[in-house]
């Protein structure tokens, strides 16, 4: 006889055994074991007296068998299921009950454990840094493009090295990186407005009138560039006031829908002139090398010359720091390329 303590699936098995032994057939007799002698009832007596017995189920055992099942906590769509094995199987019913439900507990823990993970959601903080990092990407001098995917892959390469306090690996869930995606794209566009709104409101005296106000009552190239930075980490340099000077001159010519699609053709074309050379193409924002959109034009011609300073000093520490990670995004971005070649060559 075993030592070992008595479990609750010791109880349950003990209660379809019991339940099994209520419900066992009634015994044969004497005739029924020697058979018929009659000769003429010989096909018919061994067709109704067969000596293989069938164990039907009965509802003691289905009863016990359901307390077995609601101990381990089944759903009732597994209980239901459960019934209907014992009602077909040809195991002995003992066995059944528990052969059945034996692998259903264990599937439940784990699709309680997984279903009970919580779906995925950008927070707060990893959004407020989006929205940090989206303006100074935009009004960086070493982009290539405004709009599209290229300036979204830029912003999000800034992300995936940063991370923030985004899980590992949620890039490669698409139904979770999709919602970085959407903050990161809004982002950018919700920069591309103010932008476009501060350009449009400095050539009027008030935001609401229809018309351009003379040039002098213009905002000057430092009072636009102010209104754009407003509530953003990038600060006011001779760099970003030459880009703006840019906007600006574009705008002019195309206010409407096609504003930042006619900035990237304008982008296109300064980054042409200056190759792969990032001081070439900072002289070709700035400086007289593009006098019909340079710096010098915009400060003559929008505004009063009130007394300000720009400063002199390339960008700012956060913008420097954008830019040298655009930067590394243009290597990462040009070395896949190359490979990308190779490999199609090979």
């Amino acid at each position: 006889m075993s030592s070992r303590d008595s479990t609750p699936d010791d109880d349950n098995m003990r209660a379809m055994r019991e339940a099994m032994a209520q419900s066992s057939p009634p015994k044969r007799t004497h005739s029924t074991m020697t058979g018929n002698k009659d000769p003429d009832n010989e096909h018919t007596a061994s067709s109704t007296t067969s000596g293989v017995c069938t164990i039907g189920t009965n509802q003691n055992i289905v009863s016990a068998a359901r307390q077995y099942a609601e101990r381990k906590r089944l759903r009732s769509d597994q209980v239901t299921a459960l019934e209907v094995f014992l009602n077909v199987s040809r195991t002995p019913l003992p066995l059944r009950g528990q052969d059945a439900h034996r692998p259903l507990g264990p599937r439940n823990q784990v699709e309680k454990i997984v279903t009970s993970k919580p779906t995925f959601e950008v927070s707060e903080d990893c959004k407020t840094n989006i929205r940090k990092y989206a303006p100074a990407v935009l009004l960086s001098s070493k982009i290539n493009v405004y709009k599209g995917e290229g300036i979204t892959h830029i912003l999000t390469d800034i992300i995936k090295r940063h991370r923030f306090d985004l899980p590992p690996g949620v890039e490669h869930v698409p139904a979770d990186w999709a919602k970085v995606l959407a903050i990161v794209q809004d982002a950018l566009m919700q920069t591309r407005s103010k932008v476009k709104k501060e350009i449009g409101w400095s050539l009027k005296v008030n935001k609401s009138d229809d018309l351009c106000a003379p040039l002098a009552q213009h905002k000057n190239i430092y009072q636009l560039a102010q209104a754009i930075v407003k509530g953003t980490q990038c600060s006011v340099n001779v760099v970003l006031c030459a880009c703006i000077a840019v906007m600006r001159a574009v705008y002019l010519e195309h206010p409407g829908s096609k504003f930042w699609d006619q900035m990237d053709k304008r982008l296109a074309r300064i980054r042409k002139m200056g190759g792969n050379d990032a001081k070439k193409i900072t002289k070709y924002w700035c400086s007289e090398y593009y006098p019909w959109t340079s710096l010098e034009v915009d400060q003559a011609k929008h505004g009063v010359q009130d007394s300000y300073e720009l400063d002199e000093t390339v960008v700012d520490e956060f913008q420097q720091k954008i830019d040298d990670l655009i930067d590394i995004h243009a290597v990462d971005a040009a070395t896949s390329s190359t490979q990308g070649d190779a490999a199609a060559v090979a």
